[in-house]
């Protein structure tokens, strides 16, 4: 598989495991194709129609960040 390097490199520079983050994207798309009306379990979903009225933002006070990976 080939990914286009400065992503990759900006998702570990961000600490993102790049194949998890591939492995579930792909999990999740291919649901949604076998199961077109299927809706995610989360009160805190955005889809989620019973939970409409749902916002937020990040918190501004996140605490200390955490180290950067090196490549």
């Amino acid at each position: 598989m080939r990914l286009d390097e400065d992503l990759v490199r900006k998702a570990h520079d961000l600490g993102l495991n790049v194949t998890k983050v591939c492995e579930n994207a792909l999990k999740d798309l291919i649901n949604r194709i076998e199961n077109p009306n299927f809706q995610k379990d989360s009160k805190n979903c955005s889809d989620n129609s019973q939970n409409s009225d749902w916002w937020g933002r990040p918190d501004l006070n996140r605490g200390p960040e955490r180290p950067r990976l090196r490549a």
